[in-house]
């Protein structure tokens, strides 16, 4: 749906100054993180998401669906990477009557634990070393703001 152009709402002054530091560390920040995970561990930040799901997840197992939801992945793409995930022996499948299940092996853990160091620290690097802890609240604040509007069908 377009809207016609004397009814679009241009951004004002302050907005467009929000606005493009907004989009450039959304465009930049996920590129870095993949660039430190591809480097140390050989993984991509998307992969490493899944595992990290897994890890958060009761007995380190999802039902591949809410893990697609939880990662922000279509079923394709999880598929696939579940599968290069499983050969290196860090998570198994396995389906239970029509639902189908990923689950974080003591393998995949161990190399998730040595991975997220490196990764919590490449993120504060690049993050939080540059706030103070009222600018983390206020970014918290602000994002929990965004998301409900980015959620599918919003």
């Amino acid at each position: 749906m377009k809207a016609d152009a004397g009814s679009t709402r241009w951004l004002s002054d302050e907005e467009m100054r929000a606005w493009l530091p907004l989009i450039n560390v959304a465009m930049r920040l996920p590129a870095k993180l993949d660039t430190q995970l591809r480097v140390d561990a050989g993984i991509t930040h998307y992969e490493f998401m899944v595992l990290a799901q897994l890890s958060q997840a009761p007995d380190r197992t999802l039902g591949l669906s809410a893990l697609a939801e939880a990662a922000n992945s279509s079923p394709s793409r999880l598929s696939h990477v579940l599968r290069k995930l499983g050969e290196r022996g860090w998570l198994v499948r396995r389906a239970e009557g029509r639902s189908a299940y990923a689950e974080l092996t003591d393998a995949g853990f161990a190399a998730l634990d040595g991975v997220a160091r490196g990764h919590v620290e490449e993120v504060r690097r690049l993050v939080f070393d540059h706030l103070t802890d009222r600018d983390v609240a206020a970014v918290r604040v602000a994002l929990a703001k965004l998301t409900p509007g980015l959620a599918d069908g919003a």
